[in-house]
């Protein structure tokens, strides 16, 4: 909750979930500006190159329609 989003969306199943993330909202308190930079330099080697986001750096999860128009092989030749 310390970044800026348009929208949150939590699953409820129960009433007490319900109340549980009522509860981590009323108490929520942001993290100071100094530690969202820390945690965010902590984190950058791993965000940078994409290696953990594969549907976005590789042709793997292109689907069939995408692949045939911009001439890649299909989904089936590709190493795994």
């Amino acid at each position: 909750m310390s970044l800026p989003v348009a929208t949150t969306i939590s699953g409820m199943e129960r009433v007490e979930v319900l109340q549980q993330n009522l509860a981590v909202a009323r108490g929520f308190k942001a993290l100071p500006e100094s530690e969202l930079a820390k945690i965010r330099e902590s984190a950058r080697s791993f965000g940078a190159d994409g290696r953990f986001e594969l549907y976005k750096t590789t042709k793997k999860y292109d689907g069939k329609i995408g692949r045939e128009q911009h001439g890649f092989p299909a989904a089936e030749k590709l190493p795994v």
